[in-house]
């Protein structure tokens, strides 16, 4: 029986987790939900509530193309490192878990995955290798 619990298989269940809760964020904020609105009207920052959207997805798409994967996990954890200090500074550090879970789990998603990134660039034939 094939063991279904290797790296790259966790590596893409976390790329799925970190995906959906980037995806529900980054679309509460292009939509305007009213929480969105509400906690960036608190920190003054409410005119790039949607830039910060738009960060969000193209952070999830970066993540999940596997040539992409690492600048996805540096993008996310940019983001969310600024989410987690807004969240201690001005929230009283309600709620900054959830940043820090995000920003962590990118990372652990691109160090699973990233056996499948250079096991593709070595089995293509331009960098076959002879050995003696």
């Amino acid at each position: 029986m094939k063991n279904i619990f290797n790296s790259k298989n966790l590596g893409w269940v976390s790329t799925i987790l970190v995906s959906f809760v980037l995806i529900m964020f980054g679309t509460s904020k292009i939509l305007g939900a009213s929480d969105s609105i509400n906690n960036f009207s608190a920190i003054h920052l409410l005119p790039y509530i949607s830039v910060v959207g738009i960060l969000e997805l193209l952070s999830v798409g970066l993540l999940i193309y596997p040539k992409t994967t690492k600048y996805g996990a540096v993008l996310i954890t940019s983001l969310m490192s600024a989410a987690a200090v807004i969240h201690l500074s001005y929230m009283g550090g309600v709620g900054v878990y959830l940043p820090v879970t995000v920003g962590v789990l990118s990372w652990v998603s691109y160090y699973l995955r990233r056996s499948e990134e250079h096991t593709s660039e070595l089995q293509s034939p331009c960098n076959l290798v002879c050995r003696l």
